[in-house]
């Protein structure tokens, strides 16, 4: 027994290996001389010319500390926004769909800076609102400032925010109806049994929220702001080149900032990570019809108001003549067929990229798993938290760790140079959507029963024939999962594209939305190529509700994949 045990742990260290291997090449080697060209001069000697360029001068330390409130604000904003609605749905025990409880993690697979030029076309001075309320003053988001960035950035993360308060919650809120009948007072409940569930789910959406308004670059540009410290990263490089030591300076602070957020939201979440599925004690008390009323009023209430605040980009894609006038006077489907036609290589460069991250990430993160589970419990948690940490990575800074460390580097059969290809895209993406590939993989290990295993290999039947007939059938739609959740965040990543994307040729869908709506003549058709971006992942939502419903509870288990740290068993 021992020496199966040896065998099998043996075994476990070559995917180990593997990974290391890919992490050392694309992330820690990068990253490394990136800290080194940030802090040291051409002598690998400490440099404090760099540093004191970065602390004298004021918009760079004005931007770091814009960057931090930004993100906070953004962050507390939808905290605030989602503590009293899941608090009502808590109340009334009211468990929304699984479709929407979905429809609450569209902010990681959609970008932000869409929402920002709908609400610049719903408020500006032409737009339909701004038209109407143009009494009460100029309502532009792009006249607003860091406010609007912070109120945009909060908007659009709110429903993560509130489905990560709403899937640590509800198991106990049949119990808290019950200790109510008792005599507990509803204040003292939710100060004394949902604050401390929801904290820990709470934690991990504010942080979340925090670390992708850091790192967003489109958004801030969108509305022509500057003074934040990814868009000021942005323009050293574009500026100076990839070398300047004060854009690897920029990116080294985000990186430590971005840390310390994930180590401090990790302990709330690693504090409150139980699977929470206790026994009911009683009988299940019916919901009250006016009880279901309120819930069902305020999950209405949210989706009309984000069809709202989507409606200025589909009115513009769907707007022939719109100049002043509070709806466009002629309405068309052009904009969608120059989409269609125009922009297929960016769909393409889309499914190349995204498709080839997410199939790097299902491998590796597969490895990753099969290691972890076969590792001592002391590397089990280590090595869990170590990938779960890659979150904390921003975009701007990998992709300039990426451009210092291969610049120069030959492809052998290409004959050019790595950093002028697309090459570093996909690998970036993968890199950032690891994290969420290991906790999909490690549910997909768990569906695979080891009684049928040995069995298929009792029955004298090969390796190769057991997993092709075994494994991989009982594991397919956990891997689907996976390759899903990795090609979704990596579609949205533009802070990783705008940097590392060698031509407007080569952009995929999100970057050349993002250009398209830079342009007074291509806003229609960013505005349509947008609002099918959004619709295929609704889709792709949608039908995988249909899919879950067959043979998986995702209602336990997709909380543990979306929230990387906590237990696989």
């Amino acid at each position: 027994m021992n020496q199966r045990h040896r065998q099998t742990a043996g075994k476990a260290w070559i995917p180990l290996a593997f990974l290391a291997a890919y992490l050392l090449a694309f992330f820690v080697l990068p990253v490394g001389k990136m800290l080194i060209a940030g802090f040291a001069n051409e002598e690998h000697q400490l440099a404090s010319g760099s540093i004191a360029i970065f602390l004298d001068n004021p918009l760079y330390i004005e931007s770091l500390l814009n960057s931090v409130m930004v993100a906070l604000g953004a962050s507390v904003l939808a905290a605030l926004a989602a503590v009293p609605i899941a608090v009502t749905l808590w109340r009334f025990r009211l468990q929304p769909p699984l479709i929407l409880e979905l429809f609450g993690f569209l902010p990681l697979f959609v970008p932000p800076f869409m929402l920002s030029l709908s609400l610049q076309s719903l408020l500006g001075r032409g737009g339909a609102l701004g038209m109407v309320l143009q009494t009460v003053g100029d309502l532009d988001p792009a006249l607003w400032g860091l406010p609007g960035m912070m109120v945009i950035e909060a908007i659009h993360y709110f429903p993560l925010v509130l489905v990560t308060l709403v899937l640590n919650t509800a198991s106990f809120a049949q119990q808290a109806h019950e200790a109510a009948r008792l005599g507990n007072s509803w204040s003292r409940l939710i100060t004394r049994v949902f604050l401390p569930l929801g904290f820990p789910g709470l934690a991990f959406g504010m942080a979340i929220t925090f670390l992708k308004t850091l790192d967003d670059l489109a958004t801030p540009l969108s509305l022509g702001i500057t003074n934040l410290i990814a868009p000021q990263a942005f323009f050293r490089v574009s500026t100076y080149g990839s070398q300047d030591p004060l854009s690897s300076l920029m990116a080294v602070a985000m990186i430590a900032i971005s840390i310390v957020v994930w180590i401090v939201s990790s302990g709330f979440v690693r504090h409150g990570a139980i699977d929470w599925n206790p026994a009911s004690g009683g009988r299940t008390l019916a919901i009250q019809p006016a009880h279901r009323r309120i819930g069902m009023l305020c999950l209405a209430g949210i989706s009309a108001f984000y069809i709202t605040c989507y409606s200025g980009m589909i009115l513009n894609s769907l707007a022939g003549i719109w100049s002043h006038t509070p709806l466009p006077e002629s309405y068309v489907l052009s904009h969608y067929a120059s989409a269609l036609e125009s922009e297929t290589g960016s769909f393409i460069n889309t499914l190349v990229y995204c498709g080839l991250a997410a199939i790097l990430d299902v491998v590796i993160g597969l490895a990753m798993a099969r290691a972890i589970e076969h590792s001592p419990p002391r590397w089990n948690k280590a090595l869990s938290w170590g990938a779960a940490a890659l979150l904390s990575v921003p975009g701007v800074a990998l992709a300039i760790a990426y451009l210092q460390f291969f610049q120069g580097t030959q492809l052998p059969l290409l004959g050019q140079p790595l950093d002028a290809t697309w090459f570093l895209l996909p690998m970036a993406f993968s890199v950032r959507g690891l994290p969420f590939a290991m906790r999909a993989c490690a549910f997909a290990l768990q569906s695979l029963p080891a009684p049928y295993v040995e069995a298929a290999s009792l029955s004298g039947a090969s390796r190769l024939s057991i997993g092709l007939r075994v494994i991989l059938p009982m594991m397919a739609f956990g891997l689907t999962v996976a390759f899903l959740i990795c090609f979704g965040i990596a579609a949205v990543d533009l802070s990783s594209a705008m940097l590392l994307v060698p031509s407007e040729t080569d952009a995929p869908v999100s970057y050349s939305i993002y250009l398209h709506m830079q342009t007074s003549t291509g806003r229609g058709t960013g505005s349509a190529l947008a609002i099918l971006t959004i619709g295929f992942v609704a889709l792709a939502m949608s039908a995988f509700v249909l899919a879950a419903r067959r043979g998986w509870n995702p209602a336990s288990s997709f909380r543990r994949i979306m929230f990387p740290g906590t237990p696989t068993r």
